[in-house]
């Protein structure tokens, strides 16, 4: 009878093991390990990543199906990103296309208007193409990086703060994802935006 409890209990532990893990993994499902050299050091879902999206300007207006955060550090600084889920993509590219409008970048229906020179962008270049405030935000700039034609990366400053917005959506769902650097190196940020714009589903 004895051996028998043991081996209950044996079963037991790897199952709940076995769920534990699988839990974790999906709860960071969309996220990597390492972006560039920037290493994943936590991550919310669910209500938790709700609860900071609602207080966003912007991407709050997104339909919620599901919500995520993480957070990326490396030496060279720390990047925040949040990821708004609609269970349905054309209600996500409406209201990506509003948020986008009432930041004042671009809609849906327009050519790709701020293009301008951003695919060489420096501090300087940055000034200059964001110098028209929209409630504490410049003007969104679409960046051109040239390896991808979509999708749309956009940047705007709010402050000191550098944030990057854009759009991912396959048949049954969209996102967007909105992305805070605290680093000061321009040319770094938009290194690694291009790679999880990649790299993150």
């Amino acid at each position: 009878m004895k051996k028998t409890h043991r081996v209950i209990a044996i079963v037991l532990i790897v199952v709940l093991a076995a769920s534990f893990l699988y839990l974790s993994d999906s709860r960071k499902s969309i996220f990597t390990e390492k972006v560039g050299d920037m290493t994943l050091s936590g991550y919310d879902t669910g209500d938790v990543a709700a609860q900071q999206i609602s207080k966003m300007y912007g991407i709050k207006d997104i339909p919620l199906a599901k919500a995520y955060s993480a957070v990326y550090r490396s030496n060279r600084g720390i990047m925040r990103i949040w990821v708004a889920e609609a269970s349905d993509h054309n209600a996500a590219n409406d209201a990506f296309n509003a948020m986008n409008s009432m930041l004042g970048g671009p809609s849906g229906n327009d050519e790709h208007g701020n293009s301008d020179n951003m695919g060489d962008m420096g501090s300087s270049n940055m000034d200059s193409n964001m110098d028209m405030m929209n409630n504490n935000f410049t003007k969104p700039v679409k960046l051109d990086i040239i390896e991808f034609e979509k999708p749309d990366v956009y940047v705007v400053k709010e402050n000191n703060s550098i944030n990057y917005y854009y759009f991912k959506m396959n048949y049954n769902r969209g996102r967007v994802y909105w992305i805070i650097f605290d680093s000061p190196d321009l040319d770094y940020q938009i290194s690694i935006v291009k790679q999880a714009v990649m790299e993150i589903s």
